[in-house]
């Protein structure tokens, strides 16, 4: 973990997401769910992948279980480090990501995986302690539905543009993307706002609260 991403790692979502706001700037993706209670917080640059809607894809095809084509060429590109971000335009009626490929990025050591879109496999993945963000849950295989898009092109979910050299944060509350270029504003924005909040808890737990605008 770099100094950047060890700094964006002590605000939770909801901070970062209230000095994303305060920037004027998109950055939560909307309907993500963690997949395993207690998951914890990930930070990483965004690996933005694209796959998209084609029926039966020659291309795509491979008998049987395990990664369909479209889904090998993400793993054999992730790196340490990653947030590997997958655009299936929220499809609900087929998965892309599993098992075999949480235990791949997990031993590559990817920080996690957010699926617009659903994945399967649930009961492997909560098992080997993988990081999967998703809308939902859907046992089936995504290769006769989709073909390969791109990989770090950037791509767009729910009005959010995310890049290469954003970053990623997702806990339990749900999902941001940070742009870079806008990284140290946000982070210092998100301290001012965590010193805020502290401050306020305090005169919560204390019932001492006037008025919310004496910070």
């Amino acid at each position: 973990m770099n100094a950047t991403s060890a700094r964006l790692a002590e605000f939770a979502t909801s901070e970062l997401s209230d000095a994303l706001d305060e920037l004027g700037i998109a950055g939560v993706l909307p309907g993500l769910s963690a997949q395993r209670v207690g998951q914890g917080r990930i930070v990483g640059r965004a690996m933005p992948v694209k796959l998209l809607p084609k029926s039966k894809d020659p291309a795509a095809y491979r008998f049987g279980g395990g990664v369909g084509k479209p889904l090998e060429q993400v793993l054999q590109t992730m790196q340490t480090g990653d947030v590997v971000v997958m655009d299936l335009q929220g499809a609900n009626y087929a998965s892309a990501w599993g098992g075999l490929a949480s235990r791949l990025a997990q031993r590559r050591g990817v920080a996690g995986t957010i699926m617009w879109g659903t994945c399967r496999d649930i009961d492997e993945i909560r098992q080997v302690g993988y990081p999967v963000w998703a809308v939902g849950v859907c046992p089936r295989r995504s290769r006769n539905e989709f073909t390969f898009g791109s990989i770090n092109e950037t791509i767009t979910i729910s009005g959010v543009s995310i890049s290469r050299e954003d970053w990623i944060v997702a806990d339990e509350s749900g999902v941001v993307c940070v742009p870079d270029a806008q990284v140290e504003k946000v982070i210092e924005l998100a301290t001012r706002i965590a010193e805020q909040e502290g401050e306020l808890l305090q005169m919560v737990m204390s019932n001492n609260v006037t008025s919310w605008d004496e910070l």
